[in-house]
């Protein structure tokens, strides 16, 4: 005897849902990819048409330190963007506590998402609270009340009782997982924001990589050039 399928469970084989925060984390890791590719190719061909040769016509030793120190600086600009952009690609592990405690650096990352949840906590939390500790609990106490009731099933025999424990635990159930999926979509809301500053932290190392490969290059130049 087959069990029938329960109508309010995905089947076995459904894709999962993707949100439109994973989409966005997806897009900003992506962007962080080509720019990673995009720097270390721009850097190989300002470091490529650099005139190495010079080095060995530079009789002054302070020409020669010149030199040689405009090419570390070039090569550090570029291994410096790389490395910080490579940052915003790191695996991030998000749990509540970033919107409980954060540390300094998160309250600046989530600072617009704080705003929004202040301003329209319903929207977010919807009946289970106004503040993200307040989810997590009603998300524990209506799996705990689902769970009382499903022992308590186990040994109800009388039918009225049966029954009425049956519709309490259906009403527990729906009231867990809505819980439950409203605590997923503000976790995968904070992991995008914590993607998005490091995004925007790579972006100022960029840029100040690019300044040192230019920098470096310009004392290379100059030093051999002499």
């Amino acid at each position: 005897m087959t069990t029938p399928p329960d109508p309010q469970q995905p089947p076995a084989d459904a894709a999962p849902l993707v949100s439109a925060a994973q989409l966005a984390v997806t897009d900003m890791r992506t962007t962080a990819r080509w720019t990673i590719a995009a720097f270390a190719a721009v850097g190989g061909v300002m470091l490529g048409g650099l005139p190495f040769a010079g080095i060995g016509e530079v009789g002054d030793g302070g020409d020669l330190a010149l030199a040689t120190a405009g090419l570390a600086l070039a090569v550090l600009g570029v291994a410096w963007a790389i490395w910080h952009t490579g940052e915003a690609l790191t695996p991030r592990l998000t749990t509540l506590r970033v919107l409980t405690d954060p540390t300094p650096r998160e309250r600046r990352e989530l600072k617009d998402l704080h705003t929004e949840l202040a301003a329209s906590p319903r929207a977010f939390y919807g009946p289970f609270g106004t503040t993200p500790a307040e989810l997590d609990a009603a998300c524990r106490l209506h799996g705990r009340v689902a769970a009382n009731l499903e022992a308590l099933l186990v040994h109800e025999t009388d039918p009225r009782r049966r029954a009425e424990a049956t519709y309490r635990l259906g009403l527990a159930r729906a009231n867990a997982d809505q819980a439950l999926r409203r605590r997923r979509d503000l976790l995968e809301l904070a992991h995008a924001w914590q993607v998005r500053g490091a995004l925007r932290r790579a972006r100022v190392h960029t840029m100040a990589g690019a300044f040192a490969v230019v920098a470096g290059a310009v004392v290379f130049l100059l030093a051999t050039a002499r």
